[in-house]
């Protein structure tokens, strides 16, 4: 019995130091958190990485930017895809607590003022929208519409789009809005109240019977427009979508993120109609010259979509780099 007990005893313990099998960029599993202005890109991002490398699985959840802050300096996670930069605050915060921290922008997305197709007003300006959040202009008649009441709808405090607003009007004694955690919610409750301005910050395909307010700046009437929200005359309110993480590694997350700031992690944020925050490259497909005789119909060097990877590249700047 004793000699069993022993034989036991042992397999449990070479069991025990079975070697956990190593991660490495494109093998493993994440848990991301998103915000959820980010959370559909985000999705779509991770969905194309784990396409292409069939060992990797990255499950992005959604939650407020402001609690995945707060999660990251506590440590319950160590990586967070939010909707906007860091404050100079929390960047200082997180130095207090003895923690490295490494942030990447990919993207830039303006945030939308949004009211019903029906209502008679195009642009606002900046004191209209002020008088609007603090509560003093209660009627789209104020504005050259009908008399309907506003009812402002904002993000939760510490979003992106709430915070580009406090960035730019500094921070209100109070506001007048109903204040919604998700964009879903958001529309939800805007739908049926004829008087409601969104502020919002997801794609507005999905938002059917609302129209964008242009920006008012003396003659001018600037446009939210993805595409120019670095431009100037600007719109003023954009929010910037940024990887933060308090880890270097050598794992999935790390192979994610690298993806992400990628020439063709970048692409999709353009073909999704987000702004890039580095605009892709051009890249030039290099030849052999056995390749470049048996192929006598193509030029010395072709121009191919970013999404190859099995091939040395070259970028416009002329460094070499190799594929995925």
């Amino acid at each position: 019995m004793m000699i069993l007990l022993r034989v036991m005893l042992c397999a449990v313990v070479i069991l025990g130091c079975k070697k956990v099998p190593e991660e490495t960029f494109t093998k493993g599993a994440a848990r991301i958190g998103a915000s959820d202005a980010v959370y559909d890109l985000a999705r779509y991002e991770a969905e194309t990485y784990c396409d292409v490398h069939q060992q990797a699985t990255i499950n992005i959840w959604r939650y407020s930017t402001q609690s995945l802050l707060d999660s990251l300096i506590s440590e319950r996670v160590e990586e967070v895809f939010i909707d906007r930069a860091l404050s100079h605050e929390e960047s200082l915060s997180f130095t207090s607590h003895e923690m490295r921290l490494f942030t990447y922008p990919v993207a830039h997305y303006p945030i939308y003022l949004l009211i019903h197709d029906s209502v008679a007003v195009d642009a606002i300006d900046s004191l209209g929208l002020k008088r609007i959040l603090e509560g003093t202009a209660t009627s789209w008649k104020e504005f050259g519409g009908d008399d309907i009441a506003i009812t402002p709808y904002a993000p939760l405090p510490g979003d992106g789009a709430w915070t580009s607003l406090m960035n730019y009007y500094g921070d209100f004694d109070s506001v007048a809005a109903v204040v919604c955690s998700t964009a879903t919610q958001m529309m939800l409750l805007a739908r049926d109240d004829p008087g409601a301005l969104l502020i919002y910050s997801k794609k507005v395909a999905s938002a059917v019977g609302f129209k964008k307010l242009r920006w008012a700046q003396k003659e001018l009437r600037i446009p939210a427009n993805a595409k120019t929200i670095m431009e100037s005359p600007r719109w003023p309110f954009m929010t910037t979508f940024t990887y933060v993480t308090t880890h270097m590694k050598t794992d999935v997350a790390a192979g994610f993120l690298t993806f992400l700031v990628s020439n063709d992690g970048q692409k999709i944020v353009m073909n999704e109609g987000y702004r890039p925050a580095s605009v892709p490259v051009r890249v030039i497909q290099l030849k052999t010259p056995e390749e470049e005789a048996s192929d006598s119909t193509k030029a010395d060097s072709t121009e191919v979509d970013s999404t190859r990877t099995d091939s040395t590249k070259l970028d416009t700047t002329g460094e070499a780099r190799l594929g995925h």
